[in-house]
């Protein structure tokens, strides 16, 4: 008795719903990631709340006699990157994003805009890590006002799996940090920072 070649055997609608079935049952939980800045490899930021941005793609319209037809766009609008972290107790990851803005704003003298060696003794490196001259963003002069920040994305088991990495980041926005006496209970002190960036990469780990 021949037997039917295994690639001309018929497939069953079950079979081929099996097939179809997915191979990953594990969802993303919201409260697995961590973020790290460049900027400030040995500061501990107690980030309680991220945001991966939202990504808007622009479009033209070609009018007709008709209707007006939807075309695709050329340029990427990437939303803004925020993270929520708990202020330390001696207010230091709050003044390391307060001195940045500083350092970008200079409201005092001019001589405030400069690259700095931070008081602990932490040489600043260089934010951009991809070539300047072919991707043409920014300028030399200003590296060290620019940061890279890494979203990892956790597990279950705590292990990183992937990470969102924002290029030339730098803070736009801190908010304020409230106190009030009338807690009853032990609250923490947060703060949100806002920054804008070139572009956000995701990849695995």
């Amino acid at each position: 008795m021949a037997i039917m070649p295994t690639s001309s055997v018929p497939t069953t609608g079950a079979e081929s719903a099996l097939a179809r079935q997915p191979t990953e049952f594990n969802y993303s939980q919201s409260n697995q990631f961590k973020v790290h800045l460049s900027l400030f490899p040995k500061t501990e930021w107690f980030v309680v709340r991220a945001n991966i941005p939202s990504v808007t793609l622009g479009q033209a319209v070609q009018a007709t006699r008709l209707i007006d037809m939807p075309l695709i766009g050329d340029k990427l609008v990437y939303d803004q990157f925020y993270f929520t972290f708990i202020v330390d107790e001696k207010l230091q990851n709050y003044m390391e994003l307060h001195d940045w803005l500083i350092n970008i704003g200079f409201p005092q003298s001019h001589t405030q805009f400069q690259s700095q060696t931070r008081t602990d003794g932490v040489t600043r490196p260089v934010g951009k890590t991809f070539d300047t001259k072919v991707a043409g963003f920014g300028k030399e002069s200003d590296r060290d006002l620019y940061s890279d920040i890494n979203m990892f994305i956790l597990s279950s088991k705590n292990n990183p799996i992937a990470v969102i990495k924002f290029f030339e980041a730098f803070p736009t926005n801190l908010t304020n940090i409230e106190y009030s006496q009338q807690d009853a209970d032990t609250t923490y002190a947060e703060c949100t920072a806002t920054f804008a960036y070139t572009l956000f990469t995701i990849s695995p780990i």
